[in-house]
Order: structure tokens, then sequence, then C-alpha cells
């Protein structure tokens, strides 16, 4: 007779991965290819912008940036891209700028905000930052149109100013954050091995006097350096122990699932013991 003990937690992954075959490309290519896309260079249209090529290009240019700096590159996480876009979006939604959601008490900390969507990380971190999305000198002249709307324009030529394209914005923004003293320490850490950013835009552009800006998240986690064995992607551990023998099994999260039969949404995780009476 053997005795089964099953050790239970919850660990709920939903879609496991970027959530279409765009999004998916753009973490799977080099720095290098991205940034030869010709998507990246066209102006960010702000009604409607392409939030998955934008969050992968602030991805992207901090990549570039860590392999200039001699370190190594991140890897892309679902879990801290979620926990980035969520963040950016409640800055911008319920209007406020800082680590901490006061409005929002179960997200209030970075670490509560990436445990809560399925982050184990032994390290993390948070950078965020405000730009304006249009390239304006400090000071500029917003001009109202007969629509009601707003261009901004150049004081001294009239000119209007030009809305960044997603390539130059998230250069923008990462370079002001490698120029940020605790800003560079996070996103030049060694102790991180994976990272997710978003960027999520201020609500009705044009709008307003103020020029449109954009409210941005990286989302830093890791193990330490040098990183252990195991990463958050290898999900099942399996420890078999009958009379006197002894296998333990990893499995990472795709072979687990082809092996098993299961779909994409993984609700639990297992520990399995079997023990001799």
């Amino acid at each position: 007779m053997r005795i089964v003990i099953v050790l239970f937690w919850v660990f709920v992954i939903t879609g496991w991965g970027p959530q279409n075959p765009a999004e998916k490309f753009y973490y799977a290519i080099s720095w290098q290819q991205f940034v030869r896309l010709p998507e990246v260079s066209k102006p960010i249209p702000l009604h409607k912008p392409d939030y998955d090529l934008l969050d992968a290009a602030i991805f992207q240019v901090t990549n570039k940036i860590r392999e200039q700096e001699k370190k190594p590159l991140f890897r892309y996480s679902p879990i801290l891209h979620r926990t980035a876009t969520f963040h950016a979006q409640a800055m911008i939604d319920l209007d406020f700028y800082d680590h901490y959601n006061y409005k929002q008490i179960s997200y209030f900390t970075p670490y509560k905000r990436i445990t809560a969507f399925g982050g184990m990380f032994h390290f993390t971190a948070e950078n965020i930052a405000q730009y304006d999305i249009i390239n304006t000198a400090l000071e500029y002249c917003p001009a109202r149109q007969k629509d009601g709307s707003f261009k901004y324009l150049d004081c001294a030529t009239k000119n209007p100013y030009r809305v960044y394209t997603y390539i130059t914005y998230a250069e923008e923004v990462v370079h002001g954050w490698l120029h940020s003293p605790p800003h560079r320490k996070n996103l030049l850490g060694t102790e991180y091995q994976f990272l997710g950013a978003a960027a999520r835009i201020s609500k009705n552009p044009y709008q307003q006097r103020k020029v449109p800006f954009a409210r941005l998240v990286q989302n830093f986690g890791g193990y330490g350096s040098p990183p252990p064995i195991l990463q958050p992607n290898l999900l099942t551990l399996v420890n078999i122990k009958l009379n006197t023998s002894s296998q333990t099994s990893y499995y990472d999260l795709p072979e687990f699932v082809k092996r098993n039969n299961r779909g994409k949404n993984l609700k639990n995780q297992y520990v399995i013991l079997l023990i001799p009476e």
C-alpha cells in the first residue's frame, strides 16, 4: 500500500506568454532586428496607439543599453509585462504618478502587484516615468483649432512640434532612466534577469493646453547573480520516492502541458510525494 501526499498551492497562469502573434514576434527577435522594423519608425498615433509595439520598444531599447554596458540581456516576462501594464493604466485612469497605488490597496506596492499577477522572484524592482509624447521644447505655445483641439507650436517659428516615433520615444525614456542613478541601478542590475515594460498615454490627447504625455513602467524580477538553475518558466516539481528509489523530474511549461494533455490556462502547481507504507 502506498500513501500519496499532495502538497498544493495556487499558481495562477493565464496565457503563459505574449497574447497575440505580433506581440510574441516582437519579443522573439533581437533588439538589432527590432529597430529595423518599418513600423517602429512611424509616429505614434495618439488616438489609436499600438501599445504592443510601444511596450516592446521600451523592452528592446533597454536590452540595447544592457548590451552596450556589457550586461546580460533581459528575458521577457509576460507576468512582469502584465504587472507593468496594470500600473501604467492605473496611473492614467486614477490620475496619480507614484510607485504606491493608494487607490487600490491590494496593488499598493510593486511587490504586491508582481505577486498578484503570479510573479515569484527573489528580487524585484520598478522604474516609472512620465514623458511628453510630442517632442516640444521646454516652452511651447498651444494653439486652439476650430474643432476645439490643440496644436503645440514653436513660439518663435509657429511651426508645429511632431509626435515621437515608437523607437525615438522609447530611446528618450530609457535614456532618461539611464541618467538617473537609482533608475540606472535597476536598469543595469545583474540580480534581475526578467523584464516587463509598458506605457499608457494620457486621456483625451490634443484636447488640453498641456501636451499629451505617457506614464511608463518597468518591472524587474530576478534571482540574484548568477541566477539559479530553476527559473519561473520551470513549472512542475515532481519528486517520486518509492521503496529505496528516488527520481526527480523538472519540466518546462510547454513540455509539462504536452505530457499531461492540458490546456494553456494551468491553474495549479503540485509537488507529489509517493511514499511506501
